[in-house]
């Protein structure tokens, strides 16, 4: 039996990334946050090597959030915003629970 493999990668600022090294996650550290073709290079990257997930901080995917709509709309790449190692700018936890809301149709993680 052929074993399939749809790596996870990590995408962000050095610091960020450089722990998902422990897991054995391939990471791309981003220099310049304000690179947009490098970015759009490492995106397609992952879609070409068939990644199925790649978290990214929360800094970047806000920033090119639809950059990276257009470059997944029909792939099978699914990209989460993560926090980065400094701080959480709630973005990430949003972005989650909006897709859960909408995938479910009520906001499961609503207090009451």
């Amino acid at each position: 039996m052929q074993r399939r493999s749809h790596p996870i990668a990590a995408v962000g600022d050095y610091e960020s990334v450089l722990p998902f090294q422990a897991i054995g996650l391939k990471q791309y550290a981003i220099d310049d946050p304000n690179d947009e073709e490098g970015l759009r290079r490492i995106m397609l990257d992952m879609i070409n090597e068939k990644f199925a997930i790649c978290l990214m901080t929360e800094d970047l995917y806000q920033r090119y959030e639809q950059l990276i709509g257009e470059l997944t709309h029909d792939e099978a790449l699914s990209v989460i915003p993560i926090p980065t190692l400094k701080h959480s700018t709630g973005y990430g936890t949003l972005q989650i629970r909006n897709w859960v809301e909408r995938a479910v149709g009520i906001d499961i993680f609503a207090n009451k």
